[in-house]
């Protein structure tokens, strides 16, 4: 969602468990995550609040929640990002095709999960976009499928290798989704057996100028 002033925020998460009560827990804690986002807040004392917020609804204190947190600054050009227990996310920098970049960010700079640690602390991670960038937030659902026959994960470094290999071939926006998931189910065999989310917002500059 975009603010008054530019800034486009972006939220992924991951309530553990499965069924109608974790179900309606993630669309309580999006609302809240809206709320909070329209009220001003921003980076570790959103987290706080929602942290707090999570403590309410959920109908066991074993219930904790996985979350990464994105704000775009207004230039489009850098961002903030701030992981509770969640993967971070890929960047993809340049046009897709030969020569396009593709990593993982760093996530040395992270906090709990929500709903774990009481006072916990999210440190912010500063990103350089560059003009021309993709930035792909996932849950682990996506890189905890198998490799082939045995115990190995795909993990995140697997997933950046699926990723430059689908944007070498000129894969870009859905058909970029679409082609790591289902690489990903044939490396692991079958369906993928956990909850699985993506959420991929890209800015492609053209010649005359920033585009979207």
């Amino acid at each position: 969602m975009q603010t008054e002033g530019g800034a486009v925020h972006l939220m992924i998460g991951d309530v553990c468990g499965h069924g109608p009560d974790e179900a309606a827990l993630g669309v309580q804690l999006r609302m809240a995550w809206r709320t909070l986002v329209l009220a001003g807040h921003t980076g570790e004392q959103l987290l706080g609040t929602l942290d707090t917020v999570l403590g309410h609804e959920r109908r066991s204190e074993e219930i904790f929640t996985t979350l990464c947190m994105v704000t775009i600054a207004p230039s489009r050009r850098t961002a903030r990002m701030h992981l509770a227990g969640h993967p971070a996310p890929l960047l993809f920098r340049g046009a897709p095709g030969a020569g396009g970049e593709v990593a993982a960010l760093p996530d040395y700079a992270h906090g709990p999960a929500l709903g774990l640690v009481p006072g916990a602390e999210w440190p912010t991670t500063e990103i350089d976009l560059g003009e021309s960038w993709g930035l792909m937030l996932y849950t682990d659902g996506l890189i905890e499928g198998r490799v082939g026959e045995g115990s190995d994960r795909l993990g995140t470094d697997g997933l950046v290798g699926l990723a430059r290999t689908a944007r070498a071939r000129g894969a870009a926006g859905r058909s970029l989704i679409d082609a790591l998931v289902t690489e990903v189910e044939r490396l692991n065999g079958d369906a993928l057996t956990d909850d699985l989310a993506v959420l991929l917002l890209s800015r492609q500059a053209g010649p005359d100028g920033p585009g979207r």
